[in-house]
């Protein structure tokens, strides 16, 4: 036969079913929220550290650009020349000597298009330089091309790891960009010239 519970062995049983509410509150609710919310902070952080550097970057690409612009008003500018049709064995050479200092790049030439009276020659272009200023330096002996052509699409994106790491500057970056360049021809014989220059080469596939 069960005996009734004393009025201090009751008060230890509630104390005691108290204890086990408050840890499994603890357990299966509080620390859980906790660890969401310190996982949510570290998230918060590295969005908040991306974004200083995205736009860290993008002030970096507006003063490069500001930069290239000026160098229209300054002694270091030439005007470039447009050549005529077709000009490509030049440009590669031309290529290859401005990109030269850079860690590696791809080239990729799309088809050429025909205005009135110029064509122009698509280059899509990625390259890796050593820094922020590498980068720059590429892109200015670009611009500066003895051949007509245009930057466009110009992304910059840090690869590098630097020992400091708020100093972008310092890390690697990849570049990638278009650039057109222009070609002039009189009348049509240019155009259908490439005309049969491309059915050849579809031919011979």
């Amino acid at each position: 036969m069960k005996r009734p519970l004393t009025r201090r062995e009751k008060t230890l049983l509630c104390i005691l079913l108290a204890v086990l509410l408050l840890a499994a509150y603890v357990n299966l609710f509080l620390e859980p929220v906790k660890s969401r919310y310190s996982r949510a902070q570290e998230h918060l952080s590295e969005v908040e550290d991306m974004l200083l550097e995205e736009q860290a970057r993008a002030a970096q690409l507006r003063n490069m650009e500001a930069e290239l612009e000026k160098l229209k008003d300054t002694d270091a500018f030439q005007p470039s020349e447009v050549p005529v049709y077709d000009n490509i064995d030049a440009v590669m050479v031309q290529l290859d000597g401005i990109l030269s200092p850079v860690t590696d790049y791809q080239l990729t030439f799309s088809d050429v298009n025909f205005g009135d009276i110029l064509v122009t020659r698509p280059v899509n272009m990625t390259f890796t330089a050593e820094n922020y200023n590498g980068a720059k330096d590429t892109l200015s002996r670009l611009y500066q091309c003895p051949y007509r052509c245009s930057l466009s699409d110009i992304t910059i994106v840090s690869v590098g790891d630097s020992a400091d790491q708020a100093d972008i500057t310092a890390q690697k970056v990849s570049v990638t960009l278009t650039v057109t360049f222009y070609e002039a021809y009189k009348d049509a014989a240019a155009k259908a010239a490439y005309g049969r220059e491309t059915e050849a080469a579809s031919g011979g596939e």
